[in-house]
């Protein structure tokens, strides 16, 4: 990546005020959790989620950035999405402005934001979760959430922690960013459209025409994404299943080449983000 390239004020505006919203979110999260004393004020706390949220995300666009200037593709800086949630962010997104040469380059820019997401994910949880407090369901402060356990925040939990028979995990708010984190990798990798798992399965199967329905043509990677789009809708999360039907459905134009196969070290990351996808997987379910 040109680093003398100037950035975007768009850009910019929208880094500041993602920044802005994680911090929000991360006071409010933090009020209860500093009167039971886990830390001095607020302010700790909402600090350490906006750094663990931006960290995570920001890893994760900035896999997207490099590989697609490593690979000749233009590409925009990341857009951040402030949101004025619980979560503080929808995330970020970057615009790929030329196609990718080949089915490997579409992968590797595919890849790329995932893995760099996943490997400061990982160091961000296991920190959140070990200044996390294992405490009894009468010490829950009113308004508490459960949240559903993805399979890797469970495992990182027992490894990390000894939590006793019947206790609950209160989270550190820097635990939380980790969860959110992984609430993004999921849904990123979910093999829809142009989001990360769509590229990654368009690389992995390409797209040939199945049939026609009328004037409109089914090809295998819109099979693909109609399946995506129930998986997520059978997890829980309807309103992200509902955007993905009206905006991820369409189709992906692929590589400029797509004749040249996809590499056999490149099929194995695949399966292994597949993997990856199964572990960050937080189904929502009714919670007492």
């Amino acid at each position: 990546m040109r680093l003398t390239k100037k950035l975007p004020a768009l850009n910019v505006i929208l880094f500041i005020a993602t920044v802005g919203t994680t911090l929000i979110a991360g006071y409010f999260l933090s009020l209860p959790l500093a009167r039971m004393g886990m830390f001095d004020k607020p302010w700790h706390g909402a600090i350490a989620f906006s750094l663990g949220v931006m960290g995570i995300i920001g890893s994760h666009e900035l896999g997207h950035k490099l590989m697609a200037d490593k690979r000749g593709i233009e590409a925009s800086f990341p857009y951040f999405i402030p949101a004025p949630t619980f979560l503080g962010t929808f995330g970020a997104i970057i615009k790929m402005k030329t196609r990718p040469q080949d089915k490997n380059s579409l992968f590797d820019v595919g890849a790329a934001g995932p893995i760099g997401g996943f490997l400061v994910l990982l160091p961000v949880t296991a920190l959140g979760i070990i200044w996390s407090t294992p405490i009894t369901a009468e010490m829950l402060p009113e308004g508490t959430i459960a949240l559903p356990d993805p399979l890797l925040f469970k495992a990182m939990g027992k490894l990390l922690l000894d939590i006793p028979e019947g206790t609950h995990l209160l989270l550190h708010p820097l635990a939380f960013a980790g969860w959110v984190g992984m609430l993004i990798t999921m849904l990123n990798l979910m093999p829809v459209g142009v989001l990360d798992g769509g590229h990654i399965t368009r690389a992995l199967f390409g797209d040939r025409t199945l049939f026609r329905l009328s004037s409109v043509q089914v090809s295998s990677h819109r099979l693909v994404s109609l399946g995506g789009v129930l998986a997520t809708a059978l997890l829980g999360y309807w309103p992200m299943a509902i955007l993905m039907l009206f905006f991820g459905t369409a189709g992906h134009p692929g590589p400029t080449n797509d004749n040249l196969p996809l590499s056999k070290g490149r099929k194995m990351i695949g399966v292994a983000l597949f993997f990856l996808l199964v572990i960050c997987a937080a189904p929502i379910r009714t919670l007492v």
